[in-house]
């Protein structure tokens, strides 16, 4: 296990790019097992997370050539076979549940196995959908990996996500498209959308409807009115046609919002700080940080917006900002919830006291995130409430130099190494090396900031 050693910096000053979208990448890739063609994806994520998703193209008959940051990806001949051994995801959930239901729908038998921190991560939440959908599909007696999958006579589906899970959607996305069944899901809360962008960048039939309020009188107050759902179960619904074959194409792969969180919380910490991000992904379901922070009075300017492979794209201008507290719950947090352990490194430098609620999903990621979290600000002298489902960090005037845990945890780590980046003194993250999962020059980046 390794350790990082930070030190204060006085300033952030300058201009970066930071890696290609992790969710983007890894959708790419496994969606390339059910292409006709061959993809060339330019911006792939360099992190331990996403080689995960491209050894298991490899592994299952697929090609997947590097050339820096450039892959070429085509289908395995004939269709995909069942492996010869259990695919390991590593520590990557998105390999495994993603695969889980591509493989289901694609009828072979497969075992998926990942590391001690994956096979500690809730699966039941893509079983038991996919067993709506005929699929065989075994987890472990506590609902987690090891997975086995069996060959099963699939059926469409009409599902509605009980819980706000881009994961599960586009799992059971995957799975139709590798059954040809039609595939219909529907969602309370809209989530990261980049499967529904990609199946339709690759020539898909794909349709998606938004569920509008209808604006009546409140009976209660006839001076009011209110809005009212059509239906009380979802607002969106995304329905996937029977029978159909996606084309290979070239995919332009934005910087990684999720990444970018980290230095724009740090310029925001910082004082004297001004950044700008190059050519970020601004997919509307992934912007709650960058809105959130604005109506904190955040200063961030968005800039040369411009649209690559169907997804939003621009620069991200930062200057340091004086933020207000605000507390966080409810449908918001499903938008939010990579960029939360950064929030409360922010929350930490914020006079006032910042409360995150509804967000019990924290404690399932890599880590216990809640925990972590709440352990290191504690270590750093900050004041920290702990709830079941979230924290509340009141603000101080300065956060001091400490030993830091990451917990295994790519965010904790990057999180806290922009805490360390603002407090007085040394601070030593211990196994640091998890900032490899999804940005392996995270450090050496913001220590090429400094000013």
């Amino acid at each position: 296990m390794s350790e990082a050693v930070i030190r204060r910096i006085g300033k952030i000053k300058g201009l970066i790019q930071v890696p290609g979208d992790k969710s983007i990448s890894h959708r790419v890739a496994l969606l390339s097992l059910l292409c006709t063609g061959q993809i060339e994806a330019r911006g792939f994520a360099d992190g331990e997370d996403c080689a995960q998703s491209l050894a298991a193209v490899r592994a299952l008959g697929g090609t997947a050539e590097t050339d820096g940051d450039i892959v070429r990806l085509t289908p395995p001949p004939g269709g995909i076979p069942s492996p010869l051994a259990s695919i390991d995801c590593g520590n990557s959930g998105t390999t495994m549940r993603l695969l889980t239901g591509l493989l289901a729908g694609a009828g072979v038998t497969a075992g998926l196995i990942g590391d001690a921190s994956l096979t500690r991560r809730p699966m039941l939440r893509i079983a038991e959908p996919l067993r709506q959908m005929n699929a065989s599909v075994e987890v472990s007696p506590e609902g987690t990996a090891p997975i086995q999958i069996r060959p099963g006579n699939i059926l469409p589906l009409d599902y509605t996500l009980p819980v706000a899970s881009a994961q599960v959607k586009s799992a059971l996305l995957l799975a139709g498209l590798a059954s040809g069944c039609q595939t219909v899901v529907r969602e309370k809360v809209p989530t990261r959308d980049h499967t529904e962008r990609l199946i339709k960048h690759f020539g898909g039939d794909l349709t998606i409807d938004d569920i509008t309020a209808d604006i009546i009188p409140d009976p209660d107050d006839p001076r009011r009115k209110k809005r009212v759902l059509p239906t009380d179960r979802y607002k969106r619904s995304i329905t996937l046609a029977p029978r159909q074959s996606l084309s290979g194409a070239i995919v332009d792969i934005p910087g990684d919002i999720s990444t970018a969180a980290f230095f724009i919380a740090a310029a925001l910490m910082i004082r004297g700080s001004q950044l700008i991000i190059k050519q970020v992904g601004l997919n509307p379901t992934r912007l709650g940080f960058v809105n959130l922070l604005k109506v904190m009075d955040a200063n961030i300017v968005i800039k040369n917006r411009t649209v690559r492979s169907g997804e939003p794209v621009g620069d991200i201008e930062v200057t340091y900002s004086q933020l207000k507290p605000r507390k966080i719950s409810g449908e918001s947090v499903a938008g939010l919830i990579d960029e939360l352990p950064i929030l409360a490194v922010l929350a930490s430098g914020i006079q006032g006291t910042t409360i995150v609620r509804d967000a019990g999903e924290l404690r399932h990621k890599e880590s216990d995130r809640i925990t972590a979290v709440v352990h290191n600000l504690r270590a750093m002298g900050v004041k920290v409430g702990e709830f079941p489902d979230g924290y509340a960090v009141e603000g101080c005037d300065e956060l001091n130099g400490a030993e830091i845990d990451s917990f295994g945890d790519h965010r904790i780590a990057m999180a806290f190494a922009v805490a360390g980046a603002a407090a007085h003194g040394r601070t030593v993250i211990t196994g640091s090396e998890a900032v490899a999962v999804s940005c392996p020059r995270f450090l050496e980046m913001l220590e090429g900031l400094r000013s």
